[in-house]
């Protein structure tokens, strides 16, 4: 048996309506006792304190000792409720390159799963066989579950073509208008949605609208080292959106940035680009040169979707919460401004 480890302190939410419902004596003996019959299924039991790891508004997080190891129980906010049906499904698809739950609820979005160890390390990060690695297996994981989930079966995910991308933005901007929110902000995301028009007009159709994930964050990622060699194994899909694939990577590149507190040298980022788009170009049998221009013009997207995604939460949050996480769709907003400038 390993104990859970430490929670981590609440955040400036935490006097909101979900992190307080998720904190509750009700919510967490509901919780504990399903998490008690689905472990009794498997022939296991809780054997210790279960801690909760992690309650913002967006979800929680729960991490129960087993004797056979820790299980790890999650709820999200309703507007990423279809992530226990997508976990199950990709586990049906892909069992060996993401989380397999133990159980799922899909009508109150509870997911429970074992653990698989560390995520991978800042070290990991900083090492260019280990990002290969993972680029290659991401690739493969959307290559495999290509054509083969339908949208329909998970409610709440939002569809977005990438040449409605300006659109989103417009729209975004014209609702935040009515606040009175940062007029020179949303001058700058009114020229940034033109800017996008022009880079995903000449997007080709070879990779057709599927899921994308949205969230390949280093810490979303298993560093499985079971068999001797590093398989990675992907969770945290709440995120997700149908929308182009490619726009997944861009997200781990940008973490990869961020972890190394350093731009990717040009060599190492056309090594990953390369690794990438070989695994979809054998699956496609595709232009390599159509691919590659491909993914270019979809890095603009990044940001786009990382707002649309926030964009869902907020018909779910109270004021305060509200309040208190302002500054990340700020932020979201003020990076795709960017591009104008580029």
């Amino acid at each position: 048996m390993h104990d859970p480890p430490p929670a981590r302190p609440l955040g400036p939410d935490a006097e909101g309506q979900w992190v307080r419902h998720w904190t509750s004596p009700q919510w967490t003996q509901a919780a504990d006792a399903w998490v008690a019959r689905r472990l009794a299924e498997h022939g296991r039991r809780i054997s210790g304190v279960p801690v909760t790891y992690r309650a913002r508004f967006w979800s929680v997080v729960r991490c129960y000792p087993t004797v056979e190891g820790l299980v790890w129980f999650k709820e999200n906010n309703p507007g990423h409720r279809f992530e226990p049906a997508l976990v199950a499904a990709l586990a049906r698809l892909a069992p060996y390159d993401v989380i397999v739950p133990l159980a799922v609820d899909r009508e109150r979005r509870w997911l429970l799963t074992d653990d698989h160890g560390t995520t991978l390390t800042h070290a990991d990060v900083a090492d260019q066989r280990t990002r290969c690695i993972v680029v290659d297996a991401l690739a493969r994981l959307q290559c495999t579950v290509l054509g083969r989930l339908d949208l329909t079966e998970y409610d709440g995910m939002v569809e977005l073509d990438p040449r409605a991308a300006g659109d989103r933005v417009r729209a975004v901007a014209e609702e935040w208008s009515a606040l009175q929110f940062d007029p020179e902000l949303l001058k700058r995301a009114a020229r940034a949605a033109d800017v996008l028009d022009r880079r995903t007009a000449s997007l080709s159709d070879t990779v057709p609208l599927d899921l994308e994930i949205n969230d390949i964050y280093p810490a979303n990622i298993f560093a499985d080292r079971s068999t001797g060699v590093l398989r990675p194994r992907f969770f945290d899909f709440g995120n997700a959106l149908w929308a182009h694939p490619f726009v997944s990577l861009h997200g781990f590149l940008d973490a990869v940035t961020d972890w190394t507190r350093a731009p990717l040298s040009r060599p190492d980022r056309d090594e990953l680009l390369t690794t990438y788009l070989t695994v979809w170009r054998d699956h496609l049998d595709a232009d390599p040169q159509v691919l590659r221009t491909d993914l270019a013009a979809t890095e603009a997207l990044t940001n786009v979707h990382r707002l649309t995604s926030w964009h869902r939460l907020l018909p779910h949050a109270d004021p305060l919460e509200l309040r208190a996480r302002a500054e990340i769709p700020h932020n979201y907003l003020t990076a795709i401004t960017a591009i104008t400038a580029a």
